[in-house]
């Protein structure tokens, strides 16, 4: 049994998820083991919840439940069950989707995407690094996969004390798989790629690129990745899209899809860092789509990553033709909304340019946020015309 100090219970009563060790009278935190489940309680000894700890976390405990039930196989099939069935519009629509998104579906510290017959999983902490058979079990179970494999070497890893793997975990899975976007077919590359194999967060703003996009254009995507917002533009109507990012693999991935979407003459894969290649270059282009990793991993790197995000964006608008499109994101979870706008306000003037917001979005349906948990929303995206 875990007890909560005093008057801290009043977040987790509001359906906050987390359990920070300071807030913790009992037992001492180097007592806990890692992984190990416990019942939540609050100082007077009311139930609050069933967690998982980890005495090397500043998250020392996560919530599974908010009942006192078992944590096992059967559980984490109703969870499983309960996730698809949230998603079953999406399932109807796509091959590739987010089934399982951690906190957001109840189940902190785990990740399943599913890219047709196979499953890519991500465990994420200690007590779902522990839990794994239980897990695996269960997808088989609910998912009738061909194959799952374990994509457990996320940097998050490391916080929880964890160390990195891949491996296959049931079945059979290929290094790529080919996946489908709208009329599109992508590449996807399970085993190695970033995350998961693609960036499924962003499937639904793909549209935002398409309905944007106008013949004969010339588009620019920044931190490109495999090439998905440009081929899109380049399904509907671009004249020329080059792709940046400094991943050799991704780029080669991204020439393989163009290939075989029938893109090749129109798409062109440039490897440099993407401020370098800003730097250096004197074209101009009629749409940019910049989709920066993270520049802020925690609140002691704000302000620093407000810069990058002022930085970036500057530049990108520097070579932006009059009357052309910005779509920019980020993927920040320390970022919120308005610090974003006021970011990209920022670029704006430093550049000259003034934009006419045409949408604003985040991640999407297959990736929900809680509320009560700000950080599971964490993806930001805003579509914008230079005046």
């Amino acid at each position: 049994m875990i007890t909560l100090k005093k008057n801290h219970d009043r977040r987790i009563r509001r359906g906050h998820l987390w359990v920070f060790s300071n807030e913790i009278a009992n037992p001492p935190i180097s007592q806990l083991e890692a992984g190990s489940l416990h019942e939540l309680t609050d100082v007077s000894g009311e139930f609050l919840g069933m967690v998982y700890a980890n005495p090397n976390s500043l998250i020392a405990a996560r919530i599974v439940s908010r009942k006192k039930e078992t944590i096992d196989t059967d559980f984490f099939r109703k969870r499983i069950s309960a996730a698809l069935e949230f998603r079953k519009p999406i399932a109807s629509l796509r091959d590739a989707y987010r089934v399982v998104f951690a906190e957001s579906d109840f189940l902190p510290g785990l990740i399943v995407d599913r890219y047709g017959p196979f499953l890519s999983v991500q465990s994420l902490t200690a007590g779902i690094d522990a839990l794994l058979d239980q897990i695996v079990e269960a997808l088989i179970h609910v998912l009738a996969p061909e194959g799952i494999f374990l994509r457990n070497d996320s940097p998050m890893r490391l916080l929880e004390g964890l160390s990195q793997e891949k491996r296959l975990a049931y079945g059979d899975v290929p290094e790529t798989t080919i996946i489908h976007s709208g009329t599109l077919r992508f590449v996807v590359d399970i085993q190695n790629g970033q995350k998961t194999g693609y960036f499924l967060d962003q499937e639904a703003n793909r549209t935002l690129v398409s309905q944007n996009t106008f013949p004969g254009a010339k588009v620019l995507d920044l931190f490109s990745y495999t090439g998905a917002w440009g081929l899109h533009a380049a399904a509907n109507g671009a004249e020329t899209v080059t792709a940046v990012d400094n991943s050799r693999p991704a780029l080669d991935i991204a020439l393989k899809t163009a290939e075989l979407n029938g893109m090749s003459a129109k798409f062109q894969a440039v490897r440099e860092p993407v401020i370098d290649f800003l730097k250096k270059t004197s074209e101009t282009w009629d749409m940019i789509v910049l989709d920066p990793p993270a520049f802020i991993k925690g609140k002691s790197h704000l302000k620093e990553g407000l810069k990058g995000y002022i930085d970036v964006n500057r530049r990108s608008l520097n070579k932006l033709n009059a009357g052309g499109i910005l779509v920019t994101c980020s993927c920040s979870h320390h970022l919120d909304q308005q610090s974003f706008e006021d970011a990209l306000l920022a670029a704006s003037r430093q550049s000259g340019k003034e934009l006419r917001i045409l949408n604003v979005a985040g991640q999407g349906p297959d990736h929900p946020f809680l509320l009560t948990m700000p950080e599971t929303r964490y993806l930001k995206v805003i579509v914008a015309r230079a005046v």
